[in-house]
């Protein structure tokens, strides 16, 4: 868990993974996303796969994670498809990959289906050494089906689970309750899908309640907002 008393301005950015995932993005966008993300010295810079070598030529050298969306944002290709979505993702570079989960599925009960796509990605991603997250989109399942997948998620080994896409309904302070009380072994919780106007604040409260990432575009204006805030809090 994050020590708030002693988070740096250098350790709160790499709380962040920064995502340009809009579908009429260009390619001089992703460069300088990529590029904005090495300058800040963030977690991961994350797009959708035809993107991915793009941001592996930016981001080489660096310890600025190539991330990923796999069968994003709606989750709904077979899952062959998804696992050669990943074995593509791994050999344009990626360093971690975020599976959108067929929701369908998990509120049918097709618990067979999710376990072949969580463990399908958590043995390809271990293989290579590579982080891995499971996407959920909390705001069309019950605490029940939350705590299934969360518990699925920690029995593969994934490392996070995540909140949301950010295409559909927002997750909220009581979705990451549910995550955490199901959470087992070393996964952790990764807070993403909310809005642009996501403030500092609110980033802190994340943290307070246990979050270990945070994705969302505005992570360079939150870097700057907390580093702002550090300054301030000492010139008193």
């Amino acid at each position: 868990m994050i020590n708030l008393n002693e988070l740096t301005v250098e350790r709160f950015a790499k709380v962040f993974d920064m995502a340009i995932l809009a579908p009429n993005t260009q390619e001089a966008a992703i460069r300088a996303g990529a590029r904005q993300a090495r300058e800040y010295n963030l977690a991961a810079f994350y797009t959708t796969p035809c993107w991915t070598k793009v941001v592996a030529e930016e981001l080489a050298g660096s310890d600025v994670l190539v991330g990923v969306g796999i069968g994003f944002p709606y989750g709904t290709p077979t899952t062959a498809i998804k696992m050669a979505e990943i074995d593509d993702a791994i050999a344009n570079g990626a360093q971690t990959l975020d599976i959108m989960i067929n929701v369908g599925a998990l509120k049918d009960g097709n618990l067979d289906l999710m376990r072949a796509e969580i463990g399908g990605l958590a043995e390809k991603a271990k293989a290579k050494g590579l982080l891995c997250k499971v996407i959920l989109e909390v705001a069309f399942l019950t605490d029940e089906e939350i705590a299934t997948a969360t518990k699925i998620c920690c029995e593969c080994g994934i490392d996070y689970v995540k909140t949301a896409t950010g295409s559909q309904g927002l997750p909220d302070a009581h979705h990451v309750e549910v995550i955490r009380a199901n959470l087992s072994g070393h996964t952790k919780i990764k807070v993403s899908g909310v809005p642009r106007t996501f403030v500092l604040a609110a980033c802190l409260h994340m943290l307070e309640m246990g979050v270990e990432l945070i994705g969302t575009r505005s992570a360079c204006k939150i870097v700057d907002m907390y580093k702002a805030y550090l300054e301030e809090k000492a010139a008193k």
